[in-house]
């Protein structure tokens, strides 16, 4: 998919976003220890992420089309986060995000590969509490060094237990 133009705007709001997460993390680690610094900001990232979630759980248990629109579109229709989207049919949506603003600001602020690792870890939990407020299962794998883009997600119906 090629990459639309991002809104300027938006782009930078997102990417103020990371470097705020960084800073927290990083007093947060200074005062607490790394472990605690993860424990909290990911956390934080749940409780915020429920919120989106739960405006989202409409879509559940099968709409991969709305939730292509609603949650791998967002905020701008795909301009943001390029999403690269790999599969959507009536069982899966699975998308790959092509660029980041919150990773490119971590890059930016000289981050090692490890501590943007650590950063993404800290920030999926924002989209495990929205995909699980929204009512889907899903799988989440972070960038790591090599790859291309940032994240991939792939959303399925819950299963029934």
């Amino acid at each position: 998919m090629p990459c639309k133009q991002s809104n300027a705007e938006v782009y930078d709001a997102i990417k103020e976003r990371g470097r705020l997460f960084l800073v927290v993390f990083r007093e947060l680690s200074e005062r607490y220890g790394k472990d605690e610094a993860v424990s909290v900001m990911r956390s934080a990232s749940y409780a915020f992420g429920k919120t989106i979630g739960e405006a989202l759980a409409c879509f559940a248990p099968r709409d991969f089309a709305g939730m292509a629109e609603a949650f791998a579109k967002s905020p701008d229709d795909g301009a943001t986060f390029s999403p690269d989207i790999r599969q959507l049919d009536d069982t899966c949506l699975e998308v790959q995000m092509m660029t980041c603003p919150i990773k490119d600001s971590w890059v930016e602020a000289g981050c090692s590969d490890e501590e943007i690792c650590t950063l993404l870890h800290c920030a999926s939990a924002l989209d495990e509490a929205t995909l699980d407020a929204a009512g889907f299962d899903y799988t989440l794998e972070l960038w790591s060094p090599g790859k291309k883009g940032c994240c991939l997600t792939r959303l399925t119906e819950k299963s029934r237990l």
